[in-house]
């Protein structure tokens, strides 16, 4: 009998051992999986905090670029209107609304050649799309007005004023008079660049008289089709414009 209970005593001694180092181990266990998931957040939340980041520069960027398209589609827009107001006066010179001489005429057609155009900065976009960087913007509304913004088609005005100055205006003045002198100033200011001005009575062909421009229906209808197409880019410009300022608070706000 003695010998039976302690043989029940031996058994539950091992059971107790066996139950001890079962708990040891789960515990072990346990905490090996908390330290994974610990390391695993901590890893996320690095990852996080450099997606973040990444976002936040390119949203700085793309700010820069937008505050720059601003600032560069003013300037056309504010040439343009001045090209216009310098275009109807030339045409009330040509109607005789307005008395003056040839050279004050000139004066104002001086930069007919002349092609005005807005190119967009798209350095950050263009890199965020071949990147796949875009997907760091996780605000859609953003994103969306991002991608919208890089892909207006706002360039017919422009082809419509280099392909109608080019084609058609620049071959009709070079065989009705001497190309007038453009003005210069806005070159010599902005980009200390200097250019080669001829005195045409060196030569023999005798130059147009102002009556010889009042008799020509193609500079009327020249100044005429330059002032349309300039108003044209100036509409587009400035939907372009309260685009762009619509998009710069909406990264702002992303920012902040």
């Amino acid at each position: 009998m003695i010998k039976f209970f302690r043989s029940i005593r031996k058994n539950m001694i091992k059971e107790n051992r066996t139950s001890k180092y079962l708990l040891y181990a789960i515990g072990e266990i346990v905490l090996v999986v908390i330290g994974i998931l610990i390391a695993l957040s901590i890893n996320n939340w690095n990852e996080e905090q450099k997606e973040n980041n990444q976002k936040l520069f390119i949203l700085n960027k793309l700010g820069v670029d937008i505050k720059t398209d601003i600032f560069t589609i003013k300037e056309e827009i504010n040439v343009n209107a001045i090209t216009i107001t310098n275009y109807k006066y030339c045409l009330d010179i040509l109607s005789n609304k307005i008395k003056a001489d040839k050279q004050a005429f000139l004066d104002k057609f001086s930069n007919i050649l002349s092609i005005g155009h807005f190119i967009q900065n798209k350095t950050t976009f263009n890199n965020l799309i071949s990147t796949g960087k875009i997907e760091l913007i996780k605000n859609q509304n953003l994103s969306d007005s991002i991608v919208k913004y890089y892909n207006v088609d706002y360039e017919a005005w422009d082809t419509a004023m280099r392909d109608y100055t080019r084609n058609i205006i620049a071959p009709f003045l070079l065989y009705f008079d001497y190309i007038p002198q453009p003005d210069d100033s806005y070159y010599t200011t902005y980009y200390n660049a200097s250019f080669s001005s001829f005195d045409n009575s060196q030569f023999e062909v005798i130059p147009k008289t102002l009556d010889d421009y009042k008799k020509e229906i193609f500079i009327i209808n020249m100044l005429m089709q330059k002032i349309r197409i300039i108003e044209g880019q100036n509409i587009i410009y400035n939907q372009l414009l309260n685009s762009m300022h619509a998009l710069l608070n909406q990264i702002e706000n992303e920012l902040k």
